[in-house]
């Protein structure tokens, strides 16, 4: 689950504190009622929009450290050398092959 950055009060409902704020795939803050109308709010998406509530809500404006990830290693195998293939002979291709002689 996703941590939880605090509650704010749910525009939709009015609940004090109802409304639980975690961060949207792309780091920006995200409320969510819990206490009882399930109303979404979503915060992220405009820059203007974001940092006036972060000015509201100086707790919400940090945002995560995050680590690359490093890029797994895998071992290199060498693979044998190929001799390239040499073409099959052919027979020829005569009238003599349909007639049986």
């Amino acid at each position: 689950m996703a941590e939880i950055l605090g509650h704010i009060d749910c525009p939709a409902c009015g609940t004090p504190a109802g409304m639980r704020v975690t961060r949207d795939k792309n780091g920006d803050p995200f409320g969510f009622c819990d206490a009882t109308c399930n109303a979404q709010l979503r915060i992220g998406g405009n820059p203007h929009r974001v940092a006036a509530f972060a000015r509201l809500y100086p707790w919400a404006a940090k945002k995560p450290v995050t680590v690359p990830e490093a890029p797994p290693v895998t071992p290199t195998v060498q693979e044998p050398e190929r001799k390239p293939e040499t073409p099959r002979k052919r027979a020829p291709f005569g009238l003599e092959q349909l007639m049986g002689g």
